[in-house]
């Protein structure tokens, strides 16, 4: 299996549904369920890459669009992303892993906002080849971080996010923010990030991935009145825009019939169609501009 990591920065707010709650949030977006960090589930990245290659699919005698044909043709999405056939059925070339948060955005007191990440967030992306500077060790104490005090988000020792007042405990290493900027080159907005990090402790980092997402106050138009009917107000929780996520893809060679094509032809595939399309959407309410993000392949 040839391994690269696809990165995803949300440009507007992210909503990948976990069902309905029966607490204050209505509608909730999938989360790790030890540490509370957001994330986007493997299927739902296979099923939004999967649409951008439906203008490949093949065409039957009777007009439906399918990856595989009765006759046993397959197409370049039956490759990538698996046979919808029962009579040829084999999976696709690419394996997705869920998409896990890397460095999150909260307001700030002073510099209008932060990107929040933490030791353990850094670990596994270490861990995962996103990332490969040193990871400096985890603050002292929930009230402590690790920032740049001559930045622009310090007042003086310490740093307001959110209703949160932190002490710095020392700066970051330099290598560590820039390496996290050049994985977004093309967002001027996340380079900024090389002065705006703040690295919490695992459980601050918790508590903000659980508290200081958006929640979006919903309500249900009466075809009849034209005024808002009283059961249809609910709360739809939302990752902020600006978030970065990061995923490992997967590739293997070709598994159907006929031709046998490489790992790397799989690759070079989807290379083409991020570098093609200039958005991505993932989630739900697109037609409310729910989910669009920028998608780059780490090379």
């Amino acid at each position: 299996m040839t391994i690269k990591q696809l990165l995803i920065f949300t440009r507007t707010p992210l909503h990948v549904g976990a069902g309905a709650s029966v607490g204050a949030i209505d509608q909730p977006i999938q989360r790790e369920r030890h540490t509370g960090f957001p994330v986007i589930p493997a299927s739902s990245l296979k099923g939004s890459f999967a649409d951008h290659w439906n203008d490949a699919l093949q065409a039957e005698s009777n007009g439906k669009k399918v990856r595989v044909t009765q006759s046993g043709e397959g197409s370049v999405p039956a490759w990538l992303f698996g046979s919808d056939s029962d009579k040829d059925a084999f999976a696709g070339s690419l394996i997705f892993s869920e998409a896990r948060v890397l460095a999150f955005p909260v307001r700030s007191a002073k510099g209008s906002f932060a990107w929040i990440t933490c030791p353990l967030m850094l670990q596994r992306a270490k861990r995962d080849g996103v990332i490969s500077s040193a990871i400096p060790p985890e603050p002292s104490q929930d009230d402590h971080v690790i920032l740049q005090t001559e930045g622009p988000l310090a007042l003086g020792q310490q740093v307001v996010l959110e209703d949160y007042c932190l002490s710095a405990q020392g700066p970051y290493p330099a290598d560590l923010a820039n390496e996290i900027a050049d994985l977004m080159p093309t967002e001027e907005v996340f380079q900024s990030i090389k002065d705006r990090l703040v690295i919490l402790t695992n459980g601050m980092m918790s508590h903000f991935a659980t508290t200081a997402c958006e929640v979006a106050q919903h309500v249900r138009i009466s075809d009849e009145t034209g005024t808002a009917e009283g059961t249809g107000l609910f709360n739809q929780e939302n990752v902020p825009a600006d978030t970065l996520f990061y995923s490992i893809l997967g590739a293997n060679h070709g598994r159907g019939k006929g031709e046998v094509r490489t790992a790397n032809e799989a690759l070079v595939e989807v290379r083409a169609k991020i570098d093609s399309s200039e958005v991505f959407q993932f989630g739900g309410d697109a037609s409310t501009g729910l989910g669009f993000c920028t998608v780059t392949l780490k090379s």
